[in-house]
This record gives structure tokens, sequence and C-alpha cells, in this order.
């Protein structure tokens, strides 16, 4: 039975992460998510159900339209696979629970907001701002007992941000304050452990646009895919890194 439902998981990722596709695409250039069907960027041609496989498709067609030969971006076989592997992680995390349902939630939003704001330097007011709501509302109705952590995690990593913002112009937009909000409803005290690591690895990717790419310290870098894996992986490891932390320096 786990091993079903591993596999259950992984395909409700990996069709999700088709969908997430199209909010990724459509929802910066405000079209709708819904209509019209699936269909080719370039050529416009709808994309038929067998070619539209999450990517097994991608696969088979070697990565370009059956129609027009234009070439599709690897990226989608990249969201759907991510998503799909996450899902299953999140089984093996929660196994099949309320926890669950809001940890695929929230896992989906992180994968949305990472690549629109990488595109677009954009992180949505229409999955930020509900989010928050809704992840908050889910938490406190999870955590009676603790309602009060998922209410000053949320607090205080937007209100961290804005200090960042307000003390070095330019360091944070007003989405990275937003989407903090919505990650320590969801994430609580590990939130903490979701700022380290946005915070670790953008810094790592600072320095290598610098050194490497020749940026210069100016120049605006997204910070949402930082924040955003960061997110993730406190859903996977926050308990542990904050048990391990606490036992070192208690």
């Amino acid at each position: 039975m786990p091993y079903l439902l591993f596999a259950l998981s992984g395909l409700l990722g990996l069709v999700l992460g088709s969908f997430l596709n199209v909010v990724i695409y459509r929802l910066p250039r405000r079209e709708s998510i819904v209509r019209p069907a699936s269909h080719c960027p370039d050529c416009g041609t709808d994309i038929r159900w067998y070619d539209n496989i999450p990517v097994a498709s991608w696969l088979m067609l070697r990565g370009r339209c059956r129609a027009c030969g234009v070439r599709i971006s690897v990226r989608y076989p990249v969201v759907e696979t991510l998503t799909g592997i996450a899902f299953v992680l999140a089984m093996w995390r929660f196994g099949p629970s309320w926890p669950l349902l809001v940890a695929w939630a929230f896992i989906a939003a992180m994968m949305v907001i990472a690549f629109i704001d990488y595109d677009h330097m954009i992180i949505p007011n229409q999955i930020v701002l509900p989010g928050a709501v809704l992840g908050l509302l889910a938490s406190v109705a999870l955590h009676p007992q603790r309602w009060w952590v998922y209410v000053a995690g949320s607090l205080g990593a937007a209100t961290f941000m804005f200090l960042l913002a307000m003390l070095w112009p330019g360091s944070m937009g007003p989405g990275d304050i937003k989407m903090a909000l919505f990650m320590g409803a969801v994430l609580g005290a590990h939130v903490l452990v979701a700022l380290f690591i946005a915070f670790l690895f953008g810094s790592i990717a600072g320095v290598y646009m610098m050194l490497v790419q020749g940026r210069s310290r100016k120049a605006k870098i997204p910070f949402g895919p930082y924040l955003a894996i960061g997110a993730v992986l406190a859903v996977f490891l926050g308990e542990m890194i904050l048990t391990t932390y606490r036992n070192l320096y208690s």
C-alpha cells in the first residue's frame, strides 16, 4: 500500500505539474488559465491529449511541436518532474493526512511563484495574498493549540523582509515581503529555516553571478526562486533542522 500511495502521489504531481506550466505561462500575461485549451504558443495548434502526457509526450516528440516543429522548452518536463518528486516526498513526510494536502498546495504555489518571478521579476498577488489567508486558516485549524506560532511566523517573516527593504533599498521588493507573509502562515516557526536557506542559496548565486558572469553588484536578481526553494526544503527538513539546532545549543 505505501508504494501505491507513492506512485499515485507522483502521478498526481506530474499531472498537476502540467497544469502549473499553463499557470506559469499565462498568469503574468493576464490570460485565462482555463481557456483556450493547451496549444502551441508559436503556431497556435491545439495540443491533443496524447501529446500532453506529462514528461512522456515531450520525450516522444523530442521536445518539438508535432504541428510546426518549433522547440518546446525543457522547462515543461522539468516542472512536471519536480512537482512529481516533491509530491512523493510530501507523502513520505506526512502520509495520507490533512497536512499532506496543505503541503501539496503550498509546493504547487511555490513552484509557480519561483518560475514566474524568474521570468518576469513578478511575485503574483493572485497567489501570495489568498495563499497567506488560506494557509493561516489551515494552519490554525490543524494546530489549534499553537495557532499563535503561525501568526507570529507570518507577521515576523514579513516584518523582517520589510526591514531589510527599508535598510537596504532595492534589496527586497513588495512581492518578497508578501511571499514571506505566505510562507510564515504555512510554515510557522520553520519559516526561520526557509529564510536561512533562501539567503544562503541567494548569496551563493549572487557571488557566482558576479565572479563568473561578471554581473554588477547592483544588478537586480529575482529572490522569489530562492524563497521558494527555502520554503519547500523547510516543509521536509524544517523540524529536523530546528530540533538539531536546539539540541546543539540547549
